[in-house]
């Protein structure tokens, strides 16, 4: 690998871009945790061959759920 001699602007633009995406890979390892933790209760909570709607944060959606524990979350308009 050819050693390039990088000027004080790009070494602080690089060292700036890279605390940036270390910084980000962290809050999405934390978000990708977070997610699957909510999917795991979620599956113990719902149980099989569910549909019905609730009510999170002023806004209805349509949970549903198939026997293999696979479930759907659409938002709804109305009831």
């Amino acid at each position: 690998m050819p050693t390039v001699s990088l000027d004080i602007e790009r070494r602080v633009a690089i060292s700036l871009a890279v605390g940036r995406y270390l910084r980000s890979a962290e809050r999405f390892n934390e978000a990708s945790r977070d997610f699957t933790g909510a999917c795991k209760s979620l599956r113990k909570h719902l149980g099989s061959g569910q549909r019905f709607v609730v009510q999170v944060d002023f806004k209805h959606y349509i949970v549903t759920s198939d026997r293999d524990g696979n479930f759907d979350v659409e938002a709804i308009t109305s009831l």
